[in-house]
């Protein structure tokens, strides 16, 4: 009988849900368009956004999203929605740019250029719709169970316990990693899994995977894992001045738990080039020298 070491392992996941995409609300004014620093800005991205999520932005409003230059999409001329992965800096300004590592880096170059206009304010719908799963970077270990919820079908006139019939199954677990706030767009870091919890108004729900054994890290093995949406409920981090910095995130699942074998097709790692409308408002606009 084989022996597998917690090596085999790995940690794969998306920001959001594919079960839970909450659309919301808010208005683009002209003031919030700084083409100086090419940033927008809204009351809620603060709270809710971080960089490298991908955002679905969309009007009803028949200018189109004017905020945006044409060039911004193939078609040349404004649209009504776009689809973009952002860049969030500390005040809650926003870059937008095509790709996940662009805007991780905060590629200049490749950003989405953005226009001044004149006018009413833009009512728009924005939605975080991450469709791309990363490795969790700097992972020491994760714990993970399931439990199934027993139902006492005992009647009143039976003398005996009956069998319990099938019950609900759950799930929870921890996972353990070395803090880190860096990233070249390759992997997630555990700087993500802290600030998950914090997104007030779209919550700490995501996608995830947890391999038992990876066969990217060993081609001689079958990839075995646990596929869930889970919801961030408890986030720590332990500093001491001896040790590297800790992080610990507790977890529970939301919906289907699935322990499967093999890799399922264009799981994970994929990257589609799909149109998203991107959705998001903003409500203020960040005066800055330089950023």
């Amino acid at each position: 009988m084989a022996v597998f070491l917690g090596t085999t392992g790995n940690i794969r996941l998306r920001r959001g849900s594919s079960q839970n995409y909450g659309s919301f609300s808010d208005s683009i004014s002209p003031d919030d368009v700084n083409t100086f620093l090419n940033r927008l800005s809204f009351d809620s991205a603060l709270d809710n956004l971080l960089t490298g999520d991908r955002l679905e932005l969309s009007t009803d409003d028949a200018r189109g999203l004017v905020c945006f230059a044409p060039g911004a999409w193939d078609s040349g001329v404004v649209e009504n929605n776009i689809s973009a992965y952002i860049n969030v800096n500390a005040a809650g300004g926003l870059r937008f740019f095509p790709s996940f590592e662009d805007a991780v880096n905060n590629v200049r170059a490749n950003e989405f250029s953005l226009a001044a206009f004149t006018g009413s304010a833009l009512a728009v719908d924005y939605i975080v719709r991450d469709i791309r799963h990363n490795v969790l970077g700097n992972v020491t270990g994760y714990t993970f169970n399931t439990d199934r919820e027993s139902i006492d079908t005992t009647a009143l006139s039976d003398k005996f316990r009956q069998q319990y019939s099938a019950g609900i199954i759950s799930g929870n677990g921890s996972i353990d990693c070395l803090f880190d706030y860096k990233s070249t767009g390759i992997k997630e870091t555990p700087l993500l899994m802290l600030q998950l919890i914090q997104r007030v108004d779209i919550g700490s729900e995501f996608d995830l995977a947890l391999y038992v054994t990876d066969r990217s890290l060993d081609s001689s093995l079958t990839s075995v894992y646990y596929e869930m949406t889970a919801l961030v409920t408890r986030a720590g981090i332990t500093l001491n001045s001896e040790n590297a910095i800790e992080c610990t995130i507790d977890f529970v699942t939301t919906g289907e738990v699935r322990l499967l074998i093999g890799e399922p097709a264009g799981y994970i790692l994929k990257e589609d080039d799909d149109r998203i409308r991107l959705q998001q408002s903003l409500d203020f606009l960040l005066q800055e020298v330089d950023d």
